[in-house]
């Protein structure tokens, strides 16, 4: 068995105790707050997923399918509100739907298809109102 010099064992504690902080660094930059990853738009689904993304439904199609795919950084139980929003009407509460405390994650929000011809947004906010995304929707006679 071979021995190191001390000089050299020092100098690799140092070495190893200045990369321990950066690594710690580097795992805070992690962004804390929802973002979504994706918003797809239809009148079917198959196991979960839109089967065919549309953003011009006709108002006799029924139901509209927003399949929302997030990231949760923080991977804490949160809410959503999701909205349907005349393009130039007034901002609305939505319904709330639960994020479970995971890092990924995906949910379907469902609204009726009745509304009068026009311009849309399927709006995506936290619980405290701020907007995350939108989707621009026209729905046809």
């Amino acid at each position: 068995m071979r021995r190191r010099p001390w000089i050299q064992t020092l100098m690799m504690t140092f070495a190893l105790s200045a990369i321990a902080p950066m690594a710690a660094a580097q795992d805070d930059e992690v962004p804390a707050g929802l973002s979504i990853r994706e918003v797809q738009l239809g009148t079917s689904l198959e196991r979960g997923l839109v089967t065919e993304p549309q953003t011009s439904i006709a108002r006799d199609a029924g139901r509209i399918y927003a399949v929302i795919r997030l990231n949760n950084p923080s991977r804490e139980d949160t809410t959503i509100r999701v909205a349907i929003e005349r393009i130039d009407g007034p901002h609305r509460n939505g319904f709330s739907l639960e994020v479970p405390a995971r890092r990924r994650y995906r949910t379907v929000a469902r609204f009726g298809s009745a509304h009068p011809a026009g311009r849309y947004r399927i709006v995506i906010r936290t619980e405290e109102g701020e907007e995350l995304e939108s989707v621009e929707l026209t729905i046809t006679e």
